[in-house]
Formats: structure tokens, C-alpha cells, sequence
């Protein structure tokens, strides 16, 4: 897009929130900068990155735990809230060190607009600057990145580049998995239109078809069926920091997480399979 057209698009999300700082969920928001091509002077940025920071009251921790436990995502009010929706405004509330060093600060708790609007006006359009290269990058991640934290892509990224997996992207179709064992155990856990149910139907029915027994899959943190479990799947990355340890230590061949599950649209899954577990067991995580 063009960047006069970004501009309006982050000035209006300021507006939305100096307009809603009495109202929950707005009202919980500290501080929101921009990093990015957009904030190093793009004059095409793709999309515009943006840091939101926040309170964390006991009300904020009880939606939390209440939407995870129903697949829910917790910040559904707060994205809404600031981007009405635009598609291109791309929030983080989960971010690193580095990120925070390269970003532009826009607005902070207790600024009015004017203020923040005249931090937009300051960055300086540059027309030699592009869109920088993401640090620890895989094929697999494009499209999807702003669901893969930084410490798991690099974690991925050197094992890939050590050969201890291999890691691919996958659109897993919508549907159920046909095991009646299987089918058990997901309406056990989650609501039928939860979309975590979804997820696990999609990730449960992709590796039947492989003729993957479901019996031996550890789902989410749980065993789909007690026993030996040489396939491990997952969700928003819960148990990544898990990962090494199941596929090397408990003889894991596979692991295919889901990072973002929803009610309606594609299920992008990334597919990590082990290539030498005695590799893997030397990559940091």
C-alpha cells in the first residue's frame, strides 16, 4: 500500500484509542510503538507492525484463562478495538528485547493525540528503505510469522540449519478425524465449536490419512490414547519449549503445530520431522 495510506490508517488507530482510554479493554493499553518498514520510512510499506503494551489486572488475567480455555483469542477486543478491523495493522503483545530497540514509539499512557500524531508525522518518508529481512526466517514461517514468536523460529531455524528436522508448511483441510477413539477424546476436552476442537480434528484427520494411527498421537499435552505416542501435535505454540525434549528423549518422529487456531479461517500448520534426534538434541532451545 501506499504509505499516505498507512499514515491515515495508524493515525486513525490512535484516535480509536485516545477515543476509548475510558473503556475496557482500551483503557488496560500503556504504551503502542511501530517497528518495521513503516517505521524505518517505506513508501510501500506491506503491512504496518505495531507493539501494543498493557495492564494486567486481575479481570485481563481472568478473560484470559476464561477465552484460552475455550480456544478463544484473549485479545480479540483489544485488536478490534484499535485496528476496527483493517486487516493491514498488524498488533504484537508478545515481544522481545530487540523489537523494542528498533521500534518507534507513538503512544504512551497519558499522552493526547496531538502528541501521538505528531510522532506519525515525524517519521521521515524514505525511499531507499525496504522491508528489512526477518532474523531466523524459514520458508515454512511466510505468512504466518506474526504467529511464530521470535524464540521459536530461531530455535527451528538452527535446527533446521544443523539437519536435525526439517520444517514445512501445511493448509490442513477442515474436517474430522473418522476415529471413534479420537473423536472421544477431542469432545472430552473442548466445546464442538471451540477452535481448538477444530484444530485438533484437522491436525487428528491429516495424519489418519497418512494412515497414522490417532492412538499414537500426543495431542496438545495430552495423549490421545495412553501409551506410546511417536507423533506430537500442538497448538499457539503452548508446548514448543517441550518440543526438543519429546522428539529426541521420547523417541518423537513428528510434530505438527497449529499457531493460530480459528473458528473459520485456513489452518495453517507448521510440520517439523525429525532428521537425526542426536542433532537435535545439541540445538539450544
Amino acid at each position: 500500500m501506499k504509505r499516505e495510506q498507512a499514515v491515515e490508517m495508524v493515525r486513525d488507530l490512535l484516535r480509536r484509542l485516545v477515543d476509548g482510554r475510558n473503556e475496557r479493554p482500551l483503557s488496560l493499553v500503556t504504551e503502542v510503538r511501530v517497528f518495521g518498514s513503516f517505521a524505518r520510512g517505506a513508501l510501500q510499506p506491506n503491512d504496518i507492525d505495531l507493539i501494543v503494551r498493557h495492564k494486567r489486572d486481575w479481570e485481563w488475567s481472568s478473560s484470559v484463562i476464561h477465552a484460552m480455555s475455550y480456544g478463544r483469542d484473549p485479545y480479540t477486543g483489544m485488536r478490534r478495538g484499535l485496528t476496527g478491523g483493517k486487516r493491514k495493522l498488524q498488533l504484537l503483545f508478545d515481544h522481545d528485547e530487540e523489537l523494542m530497540r528498533n521500534s518507534v514509539l507513538l503512544w504512551s499512557e497519558g499522552d493526547d493525540l496531538a502528541v501521538a500524531l505528531s510522532r506519525v508525522d515525524a517519521i521521515e518518508p524514505d525511499e531507499t528503505a525496504g522491508r528489512a529481512a526477518r532474523d531466523a526466517m524459514l520458508p515454512a514461517f511466510e505468512g504466518i510469522v506474526h504467529w511464530v514468536p521470535r524464540g521459536v523460529r530461531e530455535a527451528l531455524h538452527a535446527a533446521v540449519a544443523s539437519g536435525a528436522v526439517s520444517v514445512e508448511q501445511l493448509t490442513l483441510d477442515n474436517q474430522r478425524v473418522g476415529d471413534e477413539r479420537a473423536d472421544r477424546h477431542l469432545r472430552r476436552r473442548w466445546n464442538v465449536d471451540s477452535p481448538l476442537a477444530r484444530a485438533g480434528h484437522a491436525i487428528l484427520a491429516y495424519l489418519e490419512q497418512r494412515g497414522i494411527d490417532p492412538a499414537s498421537v500426543h495431542l496438545h499435552g495430552q495423549d490421545v490414547v495412553p501409551g506410546d505416542t511417536p507423533y506430537f501435535a500442538g497448538m499457539q505454540w503452548r508446548y514448543w519449549r517441550s518440543m526438543q525434549r519429546c522428539l529426541t528423549e521420547s523417541g518423537g518422529l513428528e510434530w505438527i503445530e497449529i499457531p493460530r487456531p480459528t473458528r473459520t479461517q485456513p489452518l495453517k500448520a507448521v510440520k517439523i520431522v525429525v532428521l537425526d534426534s542426536d542433532k537435535l538434541g545439541t540445538v539450544s532451545w
